[in-house]
């Protein structure tokens, strides 16, 4: 695929002041997602909590199969179009007149497919499965996809535009309300799952008007496009990604499925139960690649060294912020399985400090789907999973049934391994090269630092309480060290800071202001 020219400062509306350095927006627009996803997990947790003592089991298993099914399908039929549209939007901000309207119409075409497939599967599914099927329910799921599928498109357009605030502050708007509206509607006597899906699908075109209304009239880029050429241009960018996600969430799962298939069900319990803690913590890294992902389809275009230094930059940062998460659980196994899942679960312990060290691995994966998607190169990266899949279905057949248990553990982490070095030597060939070996071990003095904190705690008669403590103490001394140590350099520390006390004012009407490719030297931290 073709890239598309670079846009120049003329052709922008005006261009922002210099002085908010690239490394001080990526710490923003993280902090803004870190906040968001600090708000919107337990308002969300808040309101399934609520829903189940009011429902009690039946309808609550009506509202998670739908709800779960209406997940999977959005995924699908999304294909990697938001993706895209943050690429274009980040690469041509000046576009936006055309992009939007554009995108719009794919917008109408997603929505289109996502009900159909929903309507589909959810209603052989239920009537196959329950008792029976609410079509009421049916009905108002989908109706909530098409919005849930609006507030993505335009969160994803404002992140092309580096302005994360307002999609984080629509996305607390959703999840708060729903919590509100779950709080004042749902009850067994206004119609039990029924009123649960209502309460969502109102939070989500409560949100899904808010960012819509904040970037049409901001940006002024209100339109309605559609025909075949848009549409083959922009699935043909967006099926490497989605099939490439499919196969990435399949990935995933192989360890249960191969543990179902050679043990018994308690030996797959054990399993889930360990593995819980990975499922949350894959979200973490996002919150920062989403923010250089930008950066990167801008600069992909102009300077490929620049590209480089970036995900360089990022990898190091992500595999630091992966050690004190990896120590602390490991440390703390014992006492967080004993009070998150009792006694019977004990032997999940030594499992989960197995795979808790393939968060480093996880965390550095994470950004690969987006390197890759800013270098035009959907299909090595659909190549690289597919890649990935054949060499973990074949380590995890041979050692689940000769280790059970402790096979599936190596299995998952030879797997992360393995979309490692695959990933690595497919950036290479695309002219990014992987940090120095070397820099990997930068972060060491403060990992024995938390390990020697944390270490008498790690026991089996430790309490819950003792172990977050020592663990807190751990990280912030942590922290400390690996400042001291150079992983972080004092010049990034000192344009931080700068760019956080004079952050640039971007004017409601000029997109382009923060944006412009004539930032984009000082965009990417050296």
């Amino acid at each position: 695929m073709s890239r598309s020219v670079p846009p120049t400062a003329s052709d922008s509306p005006t261009v922002a002041p210099a002085h908010e350095s690239g490394l001080g927006r990526i710490v923003r627009n993280s902090a803004f997602n870190a906040v968001g996803t600090i708000l919107i997990v337990p308002s969300n947790m808040l309101a399934l909590f609520v829903m189940a003592q009011r429902l009690g089991a039946q309808p609550i298993g009506t509202f998670f199969t739908i709800f779960s099914i209406s997940a999977v399908i959005h995924w699908i039929a999304d294909a990697g179009t938001t993706t895209v549209l943050t690429r274009h939007v980040a690469r041509n901000p000046q576009r936006l007149k055309t992009i939007i309207p554009e995108s719009l119409g794919v917008l109408c075409v997603v929505c289109c497919v996502s009900t159909t497939l929903f309507m589909l599967v959810a209603v052989p599914w239920m009537s196959f499965f329950t008792d029976r099927v609410s079509f009421a329910v049916v009905i108002v799921a989908a109706s909530a996809m098409w919005s849930r599928h609006a507030l993505d498109f335009a969160a994803s357009a404002l992140r092309g535009l580096e302005r994360f605030e307002y999609e984080n502050f629509s996305r607390v708007v959703q999840t708060c309300s729903f919590c509100v509206f779950v709080w004042l509607w749902v009850h067994p006597s206004t119609g039990g799952a029924l009123a649960a899906f209502i309460a969502y699908a109102a939070s989500n075109v409560i949100a899904a008007i808010i960012i819509w209304w904040t970037l049409l009239t901001k940006w002024d880029c209100a339109g309605f496009r559609l025909n075949r050429e848009i549409i083959r241009r922009w699935w043909t960018e967006s099926i490497p990604l989605g099939a490439g996600d499919v196969i990435r969430q399949f990935l995933m799962q192989m360890d249960t499925l191969l543990l179902a298939a050679f043990k018994p069900q308690a030996i797959v319990g054990m399993f889930s139960i360990a593995a819980r803690p990975l499922q949350p913590l894959q979200l973490l890294p996002k919150i920062i690649v989403s923010v250089t992902f930008p950066m990167l389809s801008r600069a992909a275009q102009v300077d490929l060294a620049a590209v480089n230094r970036l995900f360089v930059k990022t990898t190091k940062i992500l595999w630091a912020a992966s050690l004190p998460i990896s120590i602390g659980l490991s440390m703390a196994a014992q006492p967080i399985i004993l009070a998150t899942a009792g006694e019977d679960f004990i032997d999940a312990a030594r499992p989960l400090q197995i795979l808790i060290w393939s968060t480093g691995l996880i965390f550095i994966n994470a950004q690969l789907r987006f390197v890759l998607t800013a270098l035009d190169s959907e299909k090595a990266y659909w190549r690289l999973i597919c890649w990935t899949l054949a060499v973990k279905l074949g380590l995890e057949a041979a050692l689940i049934p000769l280790w059970g248990l402790y096979g599936a553990c190596i299995g998952n982490i030879l797997g992360e391994i393995a979309l490692c070095i695959g990933g690595a030597l497919a950036l290479h060939r695309l002219g990014v090269k992987s940090p120095n070996w070397l820099d990997f071990l930068r972060p060491a003095p403060a990992a024995v630092a938390m390990t020697l904190i944390m270490w008498p705690y790690a026991d089996h008669d430790a309490s819950l309480l003792s172990v977050i403590i020592a663990g807190i103490a751990g990280g912030i001394v942590y922290a400390i060290v690996a400042l001291f140590s150079g992983i972080v350099p004092w010049s990034d520390l000192q344009r931080i800071w700068r760019s956080l006390r004079k952050p640039a004012i971007v004017a409601s009407l000029e997109p382009a202001a923060v944006v412009a490719v004539a930032e984009t030297a000082d965009a990417i931290p050296n």
